[in-house]
């Protein structure tokens, strides 16, 4: 019998302190649509199937509230609720209804190193989703998010309570990446071996490369910096491009990231990805992420209360 796990990585809640302009920061320029505003929270869809995968909400400093994964059924949220805490999860929520856009049913925990993350099932997603290669009007739109690179003060604990908790596979690792999926994405969570348990950057889907260039054109526009990119990279293949955004959030557009047989994908030497001096992608045409946006690496954090649902 197969263990139980979440089937996909389904939404990011962000803290802001500003929540108007946040909102229409992600509608206007990163290029999501506004589902709903509920309780001064704003919501926002892909051209994903997903009620909403990014919320933004007002808060005295900038931070992550949660990471929100998808679940199949009820019982299998019974399942996961009873594995996280066996793998040391903190400050377990029962199962409950959600009073969010979309509704369902899900449960808020603590993940060991104090990160906020929760698990839906029973969402009313949408009946329409598109992308650019089937409707101009949804052109270089993200469709949903593509994976949350975390720091992690121990990775290899990290990636344990994902495996065992959540049911998370390995895809490739390297000396301080562990790349962990749960579908046949390759990633949809990346850890990060740092000092403190942090944010390393979010990522959004684009259907394209040329959708991540043409994101890339858009951010230019309203004078946003690129912090790394175009490039294509080793793991998992992404097409990606890195941007200082809003309120100093390390975002990412990413597309085509590698899809993977989840029963024989068998992690990748390092030697793979051993590139020529002053190189860290397949195309190096920008070599490293820019200063400005390495110094993010230790300034956004999850919020203490943002586990209750």
């Amino acid at each position: 019998m197969s263990k139980p796990r979440v089937r996909a990585l389904r939404a990011i809640e962000i803290s802001v302190t500003d929540v108007s302009n946040a909102s229409d920061f992600f509608a206007d320029v990163w290029n999501l649509a506004p589902v709903a505003s509920h309780n001064g929270v704003t919501y926002l869809r892909g051209t994903g199937a997903h009620h909403w995968i990014t919320s933004v909400q007002p808060a005295h400093e900038t931070g992550i509230v949660r990471i929100v994964f998808d679940a199949a059924d009820r019982a299998t949220l019974d399942a996961l609720r009873a594995q996280v805490t066996a793998a040391g999860a903190r400050e377990v929520q029962a199962i409950t209804r959600l009073d969010t856009p979309g509704g369902g049913i899900g449960f808020g925990f603590k993940d060991p190193e104090g990160r906020n993350l929760a698990v839906v099932a029973e969402v009313a997603d949408h009946a329409d989703s598109a992308d650019a290669k089937d409707t101009t009007d949804v052109e270089d739109r993200p469709r949903k998010l593509s994976h949350v690179n975390i720091h992690s003060v121990d990775g290899e604990r990290c990636f344990a309570f994902f495996r065992d908790g959540l049911g998370f596979r390995l895809s490739d690792q390297t000396p301080v990446m562990w790349f962990i999926r749960c579908n046949s994405d390759h990633a949809s969570i990346v850890i990060s071996k740092n000092a403190e348990p942090t944010l390393n950057h979010i990522a959004w889907e684009m259907p394209a490369w040329e959708d991540v260039m043409r994101g890339i054109g858009r951010m230019r526009d309203h004078g946003y910096a690129l912090g790394w990119g175009p490039g294509r990279h080793g793991a998992g293949d992404a097409v990606f491009a890195y941007f200082i955004g809003y309120e100093s959030l390390p975002i990412e557009y990413a597309a085509e990231q590698l899809i993977v047989d989840d029963d024989n994908h068998v992690p990748a030497p390092m030697s793979r990805w051993k590139w020529p001096a002053g190189r860290l992608d397949h195309w190096g045409l920008m070599p490293r992420s820019s200063d400005d946006f390495l110094a993010l690496k230790d300034r956004f954090g999850f919020s203490e209360n943002g586990h209750l649902l």
